[in-house]
């Protein structure tokens, strides 16, 4: 990847925070509970999903810097979505979690020298992760889950008309 491919990756990760923000702050509050079906995730639990993902992701990428060759332990989101009880905590605290992990990591991460975006770490069931190849997944990652507020906002609002 070439650094300004990487610098328009970096781009994107920072905005993130912004973008789930404004996505859930799009939601009536009538519709933050609402799952569309039965083992599917409400905008309140994809929210707290990305602040624990985002936990994971800082905690990766940090060992890409800080450790690399280590094999991470990998997690089961659903199971830690089953127990974390999303509606007994607030709303802003995800949001507030998910902008304080990727701030401080992508401020950390525009410092990097170029021969740390090499290092990797072992991660058991996608093999080498990169920090690029991290960035990448982390970037995306965001994408996928607001695409997937939108798709409950479209069941929730089917739910309620007419």
């Amino acid at each position: 990847m070439t650094p300004d491919a990487r610098a328009e990756l970096l781009l994107s990760f920072a905005r993130g925070p912004r973008l789930l923000r404004e996505a859930v702050e799009g939601c009536p509050a009538e519709a933050l509970d609402f799952r569309p079906g039965p083992g599917k995730w409400s905008v309140r639990d994809i929210a707290w999903h990305m602040a624990e993902s985002e936990l994971h992701g800082y905690c990766r990428g940090r060992f890409i810097v800080a450790e690399p060759g280590v094999t991470i332990v990998p997690y089961d989101q659903d199971r830690w979505a089953d127990t974390l009880e999303p509606g007994n905590h607030p709303l802003e605290e995800a949001l507030d979690l998910f902008r304080l992990l990727r701030e401080l990591l992508a401020r950390q991460l525009r410092r990097l020298p170029e021969a740390v975006w090499g290092q990797s770490i072992l991660h058991p069931q996608r093999g080498d992760l990169t920090l690029e190849r991290w960035l990448g997944i982390y970037a995306d990652h965001l994408h996928v889950h607001l695409a997937q507020i939108q798709k409950v906002l479209t069941a929730w609002r089917s739910s309620t008309a007419g």
